[in-house]
């Protein structure tokens, strides 16, 4: 933990500097892993010394934040709102399907900061909290967006859930491998299973 206060930059030069140490930060906790991972080698990638790091974060944890905060910015965030762009009624199949593809191709592409997102959760309570609260921003814009005349609302949230359960299972099937499983059935068992429980009857 350094002693430096941490500032928030307004210049554009200050904000680039920043914005080269997330993604220096973003590459190596990919590539390395978070514990594997330290400050010199991020400053070095970013090109800054070691006290412009510590001017901008307290420590790795924090640019850990940053990094994680940049990836829902630009995977997370984006994919809500074409989701809340959806056309209406929704084809539940088609939507399913799409879900399950985000958390594929997300999972597939940051394998080792999923890695350690799961296992920093069990060890920091503050990282825990960081993400359960983007769970729940994730399950609310999905409830949000399972609005429509064909959708089966009962238990709406326990469905979003679930949906979300097995998409991010499939995901980390994929990219991890866990189980000798075959991945297309699964899938299909999903996608039928979940399409059948949002579909409204009649």
């Amino acid at each position: 933990m350094n002693n430096i206060p941490v500032r928030e930059p307004r210049q554009k030069r200050s904000i680039e500097k920043k914005k080269r140490i997330i993604d220096a930060g973003l590459k190596l906790f990919r590539e390395k892993g978070y514990h594997d991972t330290n400050t010199k080698e991020i400053a070095e990638m970013a090109g800054v010394s070691i006290g412009a790091v510590y001017s901008y974060f307290k420590d790795k944890k924090d640019i850990y934040f940053a990094t994680s905060e940049h990836l829902i910015d630009t995977h997370v965030q984006p994919f809500l709102e074409e989701l809340a762009n959806i056309s209406k009624p929704i084809d539940i199949r088609a939507f399913v399907n799409k879900y399950i593809d985000w958390f594929i191709n997300f999972c597939i592409n940051s394998k080792q900061i999923i890695n350690d997102w799961a296992l920093m959760q069990e060890a920091d309570p503050e990282i825990m909290q960081f993400f359960i609260t983007h769970n729940k921003m994730l399950l609310s814009s999905l409830v949000t967006v399972l609005d429509g005349p064909n959708i089966n609302k009962k238990n709406i949230e326990a469905k979003s859930f679930i949906l979300t359960v097995l998409a991010d299972e499939l995901g980390s099937e994929h990219a991890f491998g866990y189980n000798n499983i075959d991945l297309e059935l699964l899938r299909e068992e999903i996608v039928n299973m979940l399409t059948h429980s949002l579909t409204k009857p009649g």
